[in-house]
């Protein structure tokens, strides 16, 4: 009888046993899974960063990121080290084509060149225009060939006697780092003598002429012009800055290696949704200003620049 009991007892603390490493190893189950689904949430491959622009990022691999753009939804983009696109939608606003932007820094500007024509620059200030990019140049895309915009010193001068503020754009075909920096000695010869308010913008892009130098440029390539352009425009003493749009942005330029440099922005919409930031925006080529009879660029600031 006392060896029957004992039995029973050794049973049962054998039993309780068992259980208490049975809900021991589920609870240490549990508590891996709840883990790994935080990690999964908040950490691992996922950044979660978003921006004012309605954009956010989801997955990042390879070097890209993953986001839903506010226009084409999910688009890979590559991941930059620089600045996000954090405008607030709230504060765009668009009067009948005239988009602005609520904010004390933001101002509204043209950019032209001999293609304007002559221009009533008095009358330009009159409309609200508060400042302009103007070519100072061009390189021919064929033959190579550097040259001077025919209405430069005009639209330079006519600007600065009505109060508009100016920045400076050189339109670019080069096809090497030297070309470039020529480029950029050409820019700052026209500038002797001359006040800048705003930057002075390297303006690469693609031609579709035939028999085209650049056809084939790569975007470390022009990556790589774009900052020996700025560089020589920095050592200067003035504000340097790059032009592109968002394919050029995304699928050319390596903007880490041009965050030193001011960004300027070509995107055709009522709010731009590029991802990352700019100072500049240009959001039309069929602009009409008053003071200037063919069709112009407009573009917002959103800095004070000078």
């Amino acid at each position: 009888m006392n060896n029957k009991a004992s039995n029973k007892h050794s049973d049962a603390r054998s039993f309780e046993m068992r259980r208490l490493i049975f809900l021991g190893a589920a609870g240490v189950l549990i508590l891996v899974v709840v883990i790994l689904s935080l990690l999964s949430a908040f950490g691992g491959k996922s950044d979660g960063q978003s921006t004012g622009n309605g954009t956010s990022s989801a997955v990042t691999e390879a070097g890209k990121l993953v986001i839903q753009d506010l226009y084409e939804g999910e688009i890979t983009i590559p991941k930059f080290n620089v600045p996000l696109n954090t405008y607030d939608q709230s504060k765009f606003k668009n009067d009948n084509g005239l988009v602005t932007y609520d904010d004390a820094n933001a101002s509204l500007g043209i950019d032209v060149s001999d293609y304007q024509g002559d221009i009533d620059w008095a009358a330009v200030k009159a409309s609200g225009i508060d400042f302009t990019m103007i070519r100072a140049g061009y390189r021919g895309a064929t033959r190579g060939k550097l040259n001077e915009d025919s209405k430069f010193a005009d639209n330079y001068t006519g600007a600065k006697d009505a109060g508009v503020k100016v920045g400076i754009y050189f339109f670019s075909q080069a096809t090497s780092v030297t070309e470039a920096e020529e480029e950029a000695g050409y820019v700052l010869q026209l500038l002797q003598n001359k006040s800048v308010d705003y930057p002075v913008v390297f303006d690469w892009e693609q031609t579709s002429v035939d028999g085209s130098r650049t056809a084939d440029a790569t975007g470390e390539q022009i990556t790589s012009y774009a900052s020996a352009f700025c560089k020589k425009i920095a050592k200067a003493g003035y504000t340097a800055g790059v032009y592109f749009n968002r394919s050029l942005g995304y699928n050319y330029y390596d903007l880490e290696q041009l965050k030193d440099f001011e960004f300027w922005l070509a995107e055709y919409r009522s709010v731009p949704a590029f991802y990352y930031n700019f100072g500049l925006w240009q959001y039309s080529d069929n602009a009409q200003v008053q003071g200037i009879d063919a069709a112009v660029d407009i573009n917002v600031s959103f800095k004070n620049y000078g």
